[in-house]
């Protein structure tokens, strides 16, 4: 023990190397008991230094990269946070994580510099729980994710920013964009605001940069009878919609003030998260340019709104996405119901749905106790992560997971068809 005190303090004494590059060669050696084994290599002017760098690397690929055959190559941390990163290697922190002093592999001469390749235990429990205790977004994979639901909602959501528009004036993306170009204040705020969640860590996208980066068109002929206006939330690839307003008012005192308008929808089914108004305060008319006014409106933006979009996605992450389904016989199915076996399967249909609806249900809770032989109706909340594959879990996943399922009980012998309508999915077997 006490040569490994000794061994770790000289490290501490090394040079900050915190600016010097990386390398990300780390594999894997050995996992067991939450304690991982990896070999890395660093190269500097001199042995302690680049011994100092490897061990640094491997947790900088353990991070960032992701270690082939370790949580299926997934990084550890989700949302990068580099003042996480300046203290933790920068204050000697990866220190208190290695279990054993590290081994040297080898070391050699390279363009007049010494590279060395070290082995490192981590242990990683103890890892994970320093960076949950700082609030860093761990990767669903590393966690547990129905003992540790904050580890999966700390995923930062993808946000995205859009102007909001009302019906009068259409709710397509053409309707949109002449809102934004048609508004000084409106374009700025979408701009800033898209900065303002940006700077406060979440993962953005800008509406109006969408619409000149992507073939517009197709998507703005949408001529679909059905919800439109839902329709293209649910198209735009993010998890929260952030919808923003900036009104220019004048009162009859010739001041102008602006109110700044957010709302955040989740994505998927529109659910709302949190809704604020900010006002500029007022100035004098022709003293104050609209852009200052939202600009002093970014200003009244406080903690507690980001926060509140953080607690209100955290809970469901918890809770899961509310869905309900409606089976229904074609009339032209006369000769089998839901009571019956499957004639593919040859089990029985429901006690098969019953069993799928608790593996894919959120904690296996679900309600299809209203249900006849040719009527069963079903509500259940559903996981907004799949951490087998380490991706988010959608609604349209959800509905192709259970087309399979359907063909597995079916074959050729019955069609499911499966229309969805929000948070509403409409199946006819035919």
């Amino acid at each position: 023990m006490k040569k490994i005190i000794c061994f770790l303090l000289g490290l501490m004494l090394c040079p900050n190397l915190f600016a010097q590059v990386y390398s990300n060669d780390a594999e894997l050696v050995s996992e067991e008991n939450g304690n991982v084994t990896l070999r890395s290599s660093g190269t500097a002017d001199k042995k302690k230094e680049a011994t100092a760098l490897a061990i640094k690397s491997a947790f900088n690929t353990l991070f960032h990269s992701g270690v082939a055959g370790l949580k299926g190559g997934t990084p550890m941390i989700a949302v990068p946070r580099k003042d996480y990163d300046y203290r933790f290697f920068s204050e000697s922190r990866y220190i208190n994580y290695l279990t054993d002093e590290p081994k040297e592999v080898d070391d050699m001469k390279v363009t007049k510099k010494k590279k060395v390749v070290v082995t490192v235990t981590i242990n990683t429990k103890s890892l994970i729980a320093d960076l949950q205790h700082n609030s860093i977004a761990v990767s669903p994979t590393w966690v547990d994710g129905k003992k540790q639901v904050k580890a999966t909602a700390a995923l930062n959501p993808t946000i995205v920013i859009v102007p909001e528009v009302n019906s009068s004036n259409g709710t397509d993306f053409e309707a949109m964009r002449k809102a934004a170009e048609n508004n000084e204040a409106l374009k700025y705020a979408l701009t800033r605001v898209t900065a303002e969640f940006a700077k406060h860590g979440y993962k953005t996208r800008n509406f109006i940069i969408q619409l000149q980066n992507s073939k517009r068109d197709e998507m703005m002929r949408m001529g679909s009878k059905s919800d439109l206006k839902t329709k293209i939330v649910q198209q735009l690839p993010g998890d929260i919609v952030v919808k923003v307003d900036a009104k220019v008012l004048a009162d009859n005192q010739n001041h102008i003030e602006c109110n700044l308008n957010l709302s955040a929808v989740e994505n998927q089914t529109n659910g709302n998260l949190a809704a604020a108004t900010f006002p500029s305060g007022k100035y004098y008319k022709g003293s104050t340019g609209n852009t200052e006014l939202v600009e002093y409106s970014m200003k009244k933006i406080t903690a507690d709104f980001f926060e509140q979009i953080k607690s209100s996605f955290e809970k469901m992450v918890a809770d899961g996405r509310e869905i309900y389904i409606d089976l229904t016989l074609s009339q032209s199915i006369s000769d089998w119901d839901f009571d019956q076996d499957s004639p593919e399967s040859g089990n029985n249909f429901k006690d098969a749905l019953d069993d799928w609806l608790r593996e894919h249900a959120q904690q296996s809770v679900y309600d299809m106790s209203n249900s006849t032989d040719k009527f069963v109706h079903i509500a259940l909340n559903i996981p907004l992560w799949n951490a087998e594959r380490g991706r988010s879990y959608t609604i349209s996943n959800f509905s192709s997971d259970l087309r399979k399922f359907f063909r597995t009980q079916f074959g050729d012998n019955y069609k499911a068809t499966i229309t969805a309508q929000g948070q509403k999915l409409e199946i006819v077997i035919e």
